[in-house]
């Protein structure tokens, strides 16, 4: 972030009053303090970077939208084994939905596994990344993770160590595993729309800018003066005003009402309103703006998330759509699979090695669009929207 401005007033350790307008040019960098004095570090101050992420998830509605649908496109109808072994008894369904959501909105993904007598995994379970803080050896390498369910509230919320997850049972019941996607950070998840949060953030802002503008519109000020002079008694000022309050408006009303005693009729109180100019103008901007910017962040297909405006025919734009979700699957989706698929098998292999994981696509996207996106699918440029017959006297079948 870039500007020209000098700081005049501090309000908390965090947040700084400028006396001019800030040039939003780049987002802050990630902030990574370790708690000295302490054995963990934690991602940001409190962990504070994992709630930023989920602030701008919460706060822009566009942000939310291409997150969800991505981890929709991820999860398809769900993780199975190639060769057909039941992997529910080892992690439910609703983990991977969760484990797919955490590694596109944090960028990673924390599992608890849980040995046996035996000596083998038992059971893999999802953990909220966002409550992990890191644990280093003398060599800054990470040997084990605490966990605290409110980091702001430690002495409330005592960290709980739990070792990191190697692959061999050291005589732990439950060993934790942290995956997460390549970025130049060492210790903690970078997502890959981080240069789109600034924009979430400017959602946010508008819809809560908004939300204010409608109260405040819907509330409809009236002004009685009297203007016979002033009450010198503040209880009794205080009692009359508020009984002309309950006369006109009633305890439910919403409109406010301002009772002014004046010395005469030339001091009555008078309402003006101030209104910044094309301030609509500006909020329509920043609003396209900030879904653009938050579509490009997310190296998502427009089409996909915003629609098409161009009037080329039903059947021009369900090839556009088709061409874009095989895209989209090519460059984003099946790179995501492999990754989370990578960070189970570490699991899965000491479990069986045998099982073979990958992610079943919706059925009606694979035979209606011929998407083929298993993260095994093989030429994707050769796949027709139409099945070939299988000898020259047979007319083309259209799949239906």
């Amino acid at each position: 972030m870039s500007t020209n401005n000098k700081v005049t007033a501090v309000t908390s350790s965090n947040n700084y009053a400028f006396e001019s307008n800030i040039l939003m040019s780049a987002f802050q960098p990630i902030d990574i303090k370790p708690a000295y004095g302490r054995k963990w570090v934690t991602n940001g101050i409190n962990n504070g970077n994992y709630k930023r992420y989920i602030d701008a998830y919460d706060d822009s509605p566009t942000n939310a939208s291409i997150i969800n649908a991505f981890v929709n496109y991820i999860y398809g109808c769900g993780l199975y084994d190639i060769n057909g072994q039941n992997i529910k008894k080892y992690i439910s369904d609703e983990d991977v939905l969760l484990l797919c959501q955490d590694y596109k909105l944090f960028g990673g993904y924390a599992i608890q596994v849980i040995w046996s007598l035996a000596k083998k995994p038992l059971r893999i379970e999802r953990i909220d990344i966002a409550k992990l803080a890191v644990n280093l050896d003398d060599f800054n390498c990470i040997n084990g993770y605490w966990y605290s369910w409110d980091w702001t509230s430690q002495y409330r919320y005592k960290p709980k160590f739990l070792p990191a997850y190697t692959g061999v049972y050291k005589g732990n019941d439950l060993e934790v595993l942290v995956c997460k996607r390549p970025s130049r950070e060492p210790f903690f998840p970078l997502p890959d729309y981080l240069a789109g949060i600034p924009w979430a953030n400017v959602e946010g802002q508008l819809a809560n800018a908004a939300k204010s503008h409608f109260l405040n519109a819907m509330t409809v000020l009236t002004v009685v003066n009297y203007n016979n002079g002033r009450i010198q008694e503040k209880e009794v000022a205080e009692k009359q005003a508020q009984d002309v309050r309950n006369k006109i408006t009633g305890t439910d009303n919403q409109s406010a009402v301002l009772v002014s005693f004046n010395e005469g009729i030339e001091e009555a109180t008078t309402v003006d309103q101030l209104s910044p100019p094309e301030l609509n103008q500006q909020n329509v901007f920043y609003s396209e703006e900030a879904e653009r910017k938050l579509i490009v962040a997310h190296s998502c297909p427009p089409i996909l998330f915003q629609g098409s405006n161009a009037n080329n025919g039903f059947s021009s734009n369900a090839d556009e759509i088709a061409t874009a979700t095989r895209g989209l699957f090519r460059r984003h989706i099946n790179p995501m699979r492999e990754v989370i698929i990578n960070g189970l098998n570490k699991v899965f292999n000491v479990i069986d090695s045998t099982i073979d994981l990958d992610f079943e696509d919706f059925k009606e996207e694979t035979k209606l669009e011929n998407t083929n996106n298993s993260t095994r699918s093989q030429d994707l440029e050769n796949i027709n929207l139409i099945d070939k017959p299988e000898n020259n006297n047979e007319e083309p079948k259209i799949i239906e």
